[in-house]
């Protein structure tokens, strides 16, 4: 019988043994979080990131290599490349790597073995997880460094999953000369994405990071073909490709097929690289297919400008306040046209772009409504005295036909009294800042800076009922809260105005739609713009000199309209239509009074318009000081703004009335204006049935003629004609004519 001594021994032994492994478990746990806090993991792209902009669809728009040179697409997952390089590349390089903690034991003696009986390296003991830690970590090839691979590749299983640490591999291993990663060596060597690989490829980006200098198909495509049979072979033995499969694709040539990515967006990639540096991958709200035709329609027209000159475009999806088109430059190429500046970017005299939102704004003051009378004459403000830019004065005119025309002195006239300091107020309260120092009266005429990023997102707003936001340029960015710039009234009623101007001499496109558009020059011929805003889209262009030199003889209408057209004719057809807010109201207004027809004196209505105004306000006249016209407290008698009544006077036009007898008078004197049709277009009857028939005085009876015939009704039926027709608008013997071209 067994002594208790003898049976507690054992007990005893496995008592000590416990816990010599617990304090080896405790010292080898210290040892290793000692020695990974005094050798941290380096960093996984040491040398920054290689970046890459994508289109909103994933297309790459342009990639940026890292400090050392090397281009990259990071962050490839595992489920973004071809299923079969993911099969081959495990069987032929690691087999157990969802199961080994970093390191093959087996592998490594074998290889070690291998290595003392022969000399030299035979077979390589690395799993993915030791290679990735010496793509990380580089070091020589002895024991020490083994030691040390070793060591990272601990880490790195400590760190990251399985799944993460093959996307390390997949975004770093080497695929010769300075490309890194499967996605870039598919784009740069067969002009396709990692996920659409044949399984020849595949075998072949599988073996080429073992010697990436010696297996690249573009130098040595025998020896590539050789080491991809190699692999090929290795799936056979495996099971994991048929006898059969491997026959064939061992006799398939290797053919390279060298793709360069090219440019799209350049200037807005460069802007965002420099903006996010150490985002891999940015995908934004560019849409490639937009993208393409407007860089291809700048290239076109690049061809037709002066020396030394550019031009940009933006294009913005209304609803989402993406923009989804961005050329900085007329040729990203051509470094005479300063190609490297980004005219989207780069702040400019606007010209008379502000214009229609210096009206708005007085439209919400209750300053104006769209038929206020204004005073286009020789006028001082404060010692300002802007000039129209033909050096011609019209007398009185109307808000909206001074905004059509883009007429100065209406427009300073109307700013006075708004002020340029509550406009700019209004300005910085949605978020807008113009570049000046102080705001004052030449702000309006273009004395001030701002860009075409900003003035797009400005012209937005009358599509989205007055709200301003910032535009996207990246998907997923945080939106910004919108706020009013003007108000869904005076929004639609500019929208209204701004629409209702002919367009350029140009084929009708295939897709109509309504487009409010304003251009500008600026002071010394430096800027020409034009910006449209359609319900779904706004574009706004840019044409000049980057280094400011003038181009004597151009004009936003003439330059840089005709282009914005051609951009607005590469967009999908709208989906939305502006519709009128309710605070927008009708109102039949008299001049020379301006105020209502129902609370106006006879004597003060002279001449009747319809007016679309904001919430049924009715301001009266204003007096180029800024003042309101006050009536005559003489019910009988007519009053007009003196200085106008003074300077119509002179030049022997209408005098100041004394009378209801007076409107007569005035109508023998109406002088037409065809509306909306312009000398010289072209119209295609299967693309517009009718064309209307309008003038700028709805009020006053017009006499029309077609061909010289006489022709009753407000629309011609385009199928009833062909070749060129001439229209013609009579009142009182006064005519005005236009000559259009029908094609069938």
């Amino acid at each position: 019988m067994k002594s208790n001594h003898s049976i507690q021994q054992p007990a005893s032994r496995y008592k000590r043994w416990m816990r010599a492994c617990c304090i080896t478990i405790v010292l080898l746990a210290t040892c290793g979080v000692v020695l990974n806090y005094v050798f941290p993991l380096p960093p996984l792209y040491p040398n920054g990131s290689a970046v890459v902009i994508k289109s909103q669809e994933g297309e790459v728009l342009r990639a940026f290599a890292d400090m050392q040179g090397v281009r990259r697409t990071q962050l490839t997952s595992p489920d973004q490349v071809d299923p079969f390089y993911r099969q081959a590349l495990l069987t032929y390089e690691d087999r157990w790597f969802y199961f080994h903690p970093g390191f093959n034991p087996f592998s490594i003696f074998r290889a070690a073995w291998q290595w003392g009986v022969n000399g030299h390296v035979v077979s390589g003991g690395s799993t993915l997880t030791m290679q990735v830690a010496r793509l990380i970590s580089p070091h020589s090839r002895s024991l020490s460094g083994k030691l040390t691979q070793l060591f990272r590749a601990l880490q790195l299983e400590w760190f990251f999953s399985k799944d993460q640490i093959l996307t390390l591999y997949l975004n770093l291993a080497p695929f010769g000369g300075n490309i890194e990663g499967v996605e870039a060596a598919a784009q740069r060597y067969f002009g396709k994405s990692a996920q659409l690989l044949t399984k020849s490829e595949a075998a072949l980006l599988v073996v080429l990071p073992q010697k990436p200098s010696l297996y690249r198909p573009d130098r040595f495509p025998e020896r590539a073909k050789a080491m991809r049979n190699k692999v090929l072979e290795r799936l056979v033995r495996y099971n994991k490709l048929d006898q059969y499969s491997e026959n064939f694709l061992q006799q398939e040539p290797v053919v390279v097929v060298p793709y360069f990515q090219p440019l799209q967006a350049p200037l807005l990639s460069r802007m965002l690289q420099q903006s996010y540096p150490h985002q891999a991958v940015m995908k934004t709200t560019i849409r490639a297919d937009i993208q393409k035709r407007i860089h291809r329609l700048l290239t076109t027209v690049s061809q037709r400008l002066p020396a030394k000159s550019s031009a940009a475009i933006v294009v913005v999806d209304n609803v989402s306040a993406n923009v989804i088109a961005y050329q900085g430059s007329a040729d990203f190429n051509d470094v005479s046209r300063f190609s490297y500046v980004d005219m989207v970017q780069a702040v400019r005299s606007p010209g008379s772009t502000l214009k229609p939102f210096i009206y708005g704004t007085a439209l919400d003051l209750g300053i104006i409504h769209s038929q206020s009378l204004l005073s286009d004459i020789p006028s001082s403000f404060s010692g300002y005295k802007p000039q129209n830019l033909n050096g011609k004065f019209q007398g009185a005119v109307s808000m909206s036909e001074a905004l059509k025309q883009s007429l100065n002195i209406p427009l300073i006239q109307v700013f006075n009294k708004e002020t340029p300091e509550v406009f700019d107020q209004k300005l910085q309260h949605a978020g807008i800042q113009l570049q000046h120092i102080k705001p004052n009266l030449a702000v309006g005429l273009g004395g001030t800076g701002t860009n075409l990023i900003t003035l797009a997102a400005m012209y937005r707003t009358l599509a989205t009922n007055g709200q301003y936001q910032p535009l996207q340029l990246l998907q997923n960015a945080k939106s910004v809260v919108s706020k009013p710039l003007l108000s869904p009234a005076s929004s639609w009623i500019i929208f209204k105005t701004l629409s209702e101007i002919s367009a350029p001499d140009r084929v009708v496109p295939s897709i109509r739609r309504q487009i409010a558009w304003k251009t500008g020059t600026s002071y010394g011929y430096r800027d020409f713009w034009s910006i449209g805003v359609s319900p779904d889209f706004t574009v706004g262009v840019w044409i000049g000199r980057p280094d400011s030199s003038p181009v004597v003889g151009y004009l936003g209408a003439t330059q840089a309209a005709p282009i914005m057209f051609d951009a607005f004719d590469q967009l999908p057809r709208d989906q939305h239509q502006r519709i009128k807010p309710k605070d927008v109201v009708t109102k039949t207004i008299c001049w020379p009074s301006g105020r209502d027809k129902q609370i106006t004196p006879l004597a003060q209505c002279v001449s009747q318009r319809k007016a679309y105004t904001v919430r049924g306000i009715t301001p009266p006249t204003l007096e180029t000081d800024g003042r309101f016209l006050l009536p005559s407290l003489d019910t009988a008698q007519t009053t007009w703004p003196k200085r106008l009544a003074n300077w119509q006077q002179q030049r022997g036009g209408i005098a100041t009335p004394k009378g209801q007898g007076e409107l007569e008078k005035r109508n023998a004197r109406v002088v037409p204006y065809i509306k909306q049709i312009v000398t010289g277009q072209h119209y295609y009857k299967d693309q517009l049935d009718v064309l209307p028939l309008q003038t700028l005085d709805e009020n006053v009876k017009v006499d029309w003629y077609v061909n010289n015939q006489p022709f009753t009704g407000n629309e011609i039926k385009l199928v009833d004609y062909s070749g060129k027709v001439r229209i013609t608008a009579c009142i009182n013997g006064v005519c005005d004519k236009r000559e259009i071209v029908v094609h069938p």
